[in-house]
C-alpha cells in the first residue's frame, strides 16, 4: 500500500495548481539571497514553468480580449441581421401579395380601435341618460 499512498501524493501534487504557485514564493525569496551561480541554477531549471505559466497568462488575455467579444459580436451581429432579414420579408410579402404577415403577441392584449365620438353608452344606468362623455386630449411627450 506504499506504492499507492505514493501515487496518491504525486497525483494530487499534478491537480492542485495552488502547491505550484505557492511554491514560486519561495522560488522569489531563494532568488533575492542568492549569488550569481544559483541564480543561473535557478533560471535553467525553473524557466520552463516561468514559460508555461506565461502561456497560460497569455491565453487567459487572449480570449478574454479576441476571442469572447468576436463570439458576442458574432452572435450580435446575427441577431440583427435576423430582425433586418425578418422586417425586409414581412414588408416584400405585403408588397408583393398585398396580405400582411401579423405578429401573435401577447393573447392577453385585445386590439380595439377607440373613437369617443360614438354618442352612446352600454354602461348607462336603467332609466336614466347616459353621462356627457368627457373629451379627453391626449399630448405626445416631447422626445
Amino acid at each position: 500500500m506504499f506504492w499507492f499512498n505514493r501515487l496518491k501524493g504525486y497525483l494530487m501534487r499534478l491537480v492542485k495548481p495552488s502547491i505550484y504557485i505557492s511554491g514560486m514564493d519561495h522560488v522569489f525569496k531563494l532568488w533575492q539571497e542568492s549569488n550569481t551561480k544559483e541564480r543561473g541554477i535557478l533560471l535553467l531549471t525553473f524557466s520552463p514553468m516561468f514559460v508555461s505559466m506565461g502561456g497560460v497568462l497569455f491565453s487567459i488575455v487572449y480570449f478574454v480580449l479576441f476571442v469572447l467579444p468576436s463570439f458576442l459580436f458574432s452572435v450580435l451581429g446575427w441577431g440583427i441581421l435576423t430582425a433586418l432579414f425578418g422586417a425586409g420579408g414581412k414588408y416584400c410579402y405585403k408588397y408583393f401579395t398585398g396580405k400582411e404577415v401579423k405578429d401573435e403577441g401577447d393573447k392577453n392584449v385585445i386590439d380595439v380601435d377607440f373613437s369617443e365620438d360614438s354618442g352612446t353608452d352600454t354602461d348607462a344606468p336603467e332609466g336614466g341618460e347616459a353621462p356627457a362623455a368627457k373629451k379627453t386630449t391626449h399630448k405626445k411627450a416631447d422626445a
